[in-house]
């Protein structure tokens, strides 16, 4: 227990380190003075970011299958959002939430079974991520009046999304650890990797089986995971929607959802920045600029979308306290 505490306070003082760090940066003048500008916009994007988290927990939850009936809802919506809040700040190419979850699921289902987990709401969190990012590319290149390099450039993307996708549903009907140690053994630079990955091959068939369990035997659970993670990311374009109306700036649906996956694309390009600085503004400038939009408003979606993720930063590091206890095993998984 005395071990499992000091890891949570080792977490909450590097989320507490770096979000000091962020606001001492940005200002705190400036970060009021844009919440007065924001006014009740700001308050909607925070709300929408609630529902967001909710639908991830939601996918989670459908994806954990039986292990999930070991863990509360509230329990793992905490574990969801302070997990990414721990992805937003840490600079470790936007994975320190990771290890972070493996831990906190592990007392409820075992530590081989938590690191499934984590992995597998990984891969439909991403699959989720590219298909949103698809459709937006797909209705920019219809609706929109962008040039046709753009068009060129967003077909690309398109192209590079599609074989991430492919791939992504390979590794939920195959497994991805023994192809990974496949992959591993097959160059000799590797060899170390290898023989250490063929030491645990019972673990990693064991890993795989709960890996594809949900894809091969619960299609239709799966499916409602991945529409789930589906909505969340339509729910972000929309939060560019909010920010933009809440100034007086009229935009269509599709030029939200086209700003947002030219934001998202940028992020996913430079992803081991810390709370994506300076990179979500690039992308936004970009999507504004292609859009005849004055570009400079991309400065204001940062400061907005930074209030919002502080926001969350501060509910994420305050959950980290309220999960450090043991998690509990929900009576219904017990054994009589």
């Amino acid at each position: 227990m005395l071990k499992t505490r000091k890891t949570e306070i080792a977490f909450f003082v590097l989320g507490v380190g770096m979000l000091s760090y962020l606001v001492s940066k940005f200002g705190v003048d400036k970060i009021l003075a844009n919440i007065q500008r924001a006014g009740w916009s700001l308050v909607y994007v925070i709300g929408v970011w609630f529902v967001i988290y909710l639908l991830n927990t939601i996918s989670w939850k459908l994806v954990l299958g039986k292990a999930g009936k070991k863990i509360s809802f509230p329990y793992l919506f905490m574990v969801t959002v302070s997990g990414f809040v721990l992805n937003y700040i840490t600079p470790v190419v936007a994975l320190g939430g990771e290890p972070y979850k493996v831990k906190k699921l592990s007392d409820a289902i075992g530590a081989t079974n938590s690191l499934s987990a984590v992995v597998l709401y990984r891969m439909v969190h991403l699959l989720g991520h590219m298909l949103m990012l698809l459709t937006g590319i797909v209705a920019a290149i219809t609706f929109l009046p962008i040039s046709n390099v753009l068009r060129l450039i967003l077909a690309g993307a398109g192209v590079v999304i599609t074989l991430v996708i492919m791939f992504t549903l390979a590794g939920h009907r195959n497994g991805i650890f023994r192809r990974l140690q496949k992959f591993f053994g097959s160059y000799a630079i590797f060899s170390k990797i290898s023989r250490a990955l063929q030491a645990r091959e019972e673990s990693l068939e064991e890993m795989d089986a709960i890996v594809t369990e949900t894809f091969r035997n619960s299609r239709g659970t799966f499916y409602l995971a991945l529409i789930s993670e589906y909505i969340s990311r339509a729910l972000m374009a929309f939060e560019v929607y909010l920010i933009v109306n809440g100034i007086g700036v009229e935009i269509s649906i599709v030029s939200a959802l086209f700003m947002f996956i030219m934001y998202s694309i940028i992020i996913n390009l430079f992803f081991f920045i810390p709370m994506n600085i300076g990179a979500r503004e690039g992308g936004l400038y970009l999507g504004l600029e292609s859009l005849a939009l004055p570009p400079l408003l991309s400065i204001y979606f940062g400061i907005v979308m930074r209030i919002r993720e502080f926001v969350w930063v501060l509910l994420g590091l305050l959950f980290i306290l309220l999960t450090n206890e043991k998690q509990p095993v929900q009576p219904s998984a017990m054994t009589p």
